[in-house]
């Protein structure tokens, strides 16, 4: 058994396996190349994002790109990064901080490349330091990133890997040190940045993400700690843990005042109560045999408990239920092709069927992204373009909206919102659609193929083919192999 190093000239060669040696000093050694192996690796992405960024770039220097108007251009840096999302399987989010931190490491931070070229820094941790250091102004990054780069590469040095909030800690000091007055300004523009982000997970429950102001953070903690621990101290069987999620649960409660309006002159609940109405879609699967798929158009985070809770909350709440057809082109009409807008239920129902912007790696939610036509409408003569048919509509975000429409990617549909986007250097990426329509679609072709199988193989494996047809063979034969000469009944010609 062996395994590859690299050398001295930097490439692999075959060496004994170290664990059939069973000598530990040379499985840690055999480790550290791999590692070395892997940083090395690290700073070829970010090189590589570098250099598609600075392609991009002098091909809009040679085509004059910049003449253009200001919506018709695309920032090689953007289109990188479209580029990179799909080659590398990564989420549009990662593929931009790879891009950004391979343009700023390349051309900015000239000690960090040093570091990074010669194997020294983790891609990730290169990647948020080039991101940290990039909010560093000019006039001191040099200062900065030499005293960042030096404790890191001595943390590195020691065996231990700063976390991120080490590395905010250290780029932090370092700046505060070299000019003590950007710390207001770093202050301010962090305030800008305040969010609270929710994602929706498995079996009803939500994870919550939340930027906010130390001060309101603080006071949020005090908060819910005092009432976890009031109930802790009176003996409630739930953990601390748990006590302080319902606490926080507790706030959003419709019969108090808590926190809408802390003068208790507002009558409770008129600020939770629902101000659309819930819009619910049941996607119709009786035809095939499936039961109905409930999909929440209105309140990603909604559930079955949470529509009992609003009715039952009373306010403004009202509830509508729509019955979606998962027949491929339900909704799709030649007098409706014809029309470059797009109607409501059917753009409702291209939602439903991609989930999220179709563009690999990206996953904006599909009620925040612009549904486009992938063969594009002619205005003149709407018979000769592209129709607005279900097929024909796909969702993308703003961003990859506009990389569709002046990038130089060519998109080809498939009949079920297949999608095939090929890239200028003529790479193919093929998306699937991934909302709840697609997905009650996968579940009713399934069925259908398990119905089809079952009418096609007998209860002692014989084959027929088409399906209930008259068996034509002397003895039965296992399912997927074929009768010989022999076995047929007949001329071999007819069989």
């Amino acid at each position: 058994m062996t395994m590859t190093r690299p050398g001295s000239t930097g490439q692999l060669r075959t060496v004994p396996d170290p664990v059939d040696e069973l000598d530990p000093d040379a499985v840690c050694d055999a480790a550290r190349h791999a590692t070395k192996a892997q940083n090395l690796a690290g700073a070829t992405r970010l090189e590589s994002a570098f250099r598609l960024v600075e392609a991009f770039r002098r091909t809009d220097e040679a085509e004059k790109t910049a003449a253009r108007l200001a919506f018709a251009r695309l920032e090689p840096a953007e289109r990188a990064r479209n580029e990179l999302s799909a080659a590398m399987c990564l989420t549009s989010w990662h593929a931009a901080r790879l891009v950004f931190a391979g343009v700023q490491i390349h051309t900015r931070l000239r000690l960090l490349r040093d570091s990074v070229s010669h194997g020294l820094f983790p891609e990730q941790l290169a990647v948020d330091t080039a991101c940290r250091l990039a909010e560093v102004p000019d006039r001191i990054v040099r200062s900065v990133e030499s005293e960042v780069v030096r404790r890191l590469g001595r943390a590195l040095d020691g065996g231990s890997r700063p976390s991120r909030t080490a590395l905010d800690a250290i780029v932090d000091a370092a700046v505060t040190k070299h000019d003590p007055g950007s710390r207001e300004d770093a202050v301010a523009a962090a305030y800008e940045q305040r969010s609270v982000r929710f994602r929706p997970g498995a079996n009803g429950m939500t994870t919550m993400w939340a930027n906010l102001p130390s001060a309101d953070a603080e006071k949020l903690r005090r908060r819910i700690d005092s009432a976890a621990q009031a109930a802790l101290d009176a003996l409630h069987p739930r953990t601390r843990d748990q006590l302080r999620a319902d606490a926080l649960c507790a706030l959003g409660d419709p019969t108090t005042n808590d926190v809408c309006d802390p003068t208790g002159d507002e009558p409770p609940g008129s600020p939770w109560a629902t101000d659309s109405p819930v819009r619910i879609s049941v996607i119709d699967g009786r035809a095939q045999g499936l039961p109905n798929q409930v999909e929440f158009v209105r309140g990603a985070y909604a559930s079955f408990d949470w529509l009992c809770e609003q009715l039952l909350a009373g306010g403004d709440s009202k509830v509508r239920f729509e019955v979606v057809d998962p027949a491929p082109g339900a909704l799709d009409s030649p007098d409706a092709a014809l029309k470059y807008v797009i109607s409501a239920s059917l753009a409702e129902r291209i939602h439903l069927r991609d989930g999220t912007c179709r563009h690999p790696g990206c996953s904006v939610d599909a009620h925040d992204c612009d549904i486009d036509h992938i063969l594009a409408f002619d205005q003149l003569n709407p018979a000769l373009g592209g129709p607005t048919a279900e097929w024909n509509l796909l969702c993308l975000c703003r961003k990859h909206h506009r990389e569709k429409t002046f990038g130089r990617n060519a998109y080809r549909p498939g009949p079920l919102g297949e999608l095939i986007i090929i890239t200028g250097s003529g790479h193919e990426y093929r998306t699937l659609p991934g909302g709840s329509l697609a997905r009650a679609r996968d579940q009713i072709l399934e069925h259908q193929w398990r119905e089809h199988v079952a009418h096609l193989i007998a209860e002692d494996n014989h084959v027929t083919n088409p399906p209930g047809a008259d068996r034509q063979y002397r003895r039965s034969h296992s399912y997927g192999a074929p009768p010989s000469h022999e076995d047929v009944g007949g001329d071999p010609r007819s069989a």
